[in-house]
């Protein structure tokens, strides 16, 4: 039986800790993650380590991108959501602008 190789074992526990901050928004540890990613893989390619081996971890970091990904999207969301709309804005008769509800009045479609 072959010895796990630690550099692989080292980037699957990284890869794992960063989808399980992914789906529960741990903001703090996803800041830390990427100079610790960037060491696992530079001892990853130190380490002579067969192809094979590495499918699963490519699956992991395809698995976190996918959420990377959709975080991204909802956090665009989000904040589209709670940036205040442009005020709408309406023209008079004589041509000056003013706001569409002016204080008092309502408007109405007839």
């Amino acid at each position: 039986m072959t010895r796990p190789n630690p550099a692989i074992a080292a980037l699957s526990s990284l890869l794992d800790q960063q989808r399980q901050a992914l789906l529960t928004g741990n903001l703090k540890l996803l800041d830390q993650l990427p100079d610790r990613l960037e060491q696992a893989l530079r001892k990853l390619a130190e380490a002579q380590t067969d192809a094979m081996d590495l499918t699963p971890l490519a699956k992991a970091a395809e698995r976190n991108a996918r959420l990377v990904l959709s975080a991204r999207e909802g956090l665009a969301r989000a904040r589209r959501d709670i940036t205040p709309a442009t005020p709408l804005t309406t023209y008079d008769a004589l041509g000056r602008q003013q706001s569409a509800n002016p204080a008092g009045q309502v408007i109405s479609r007839r």
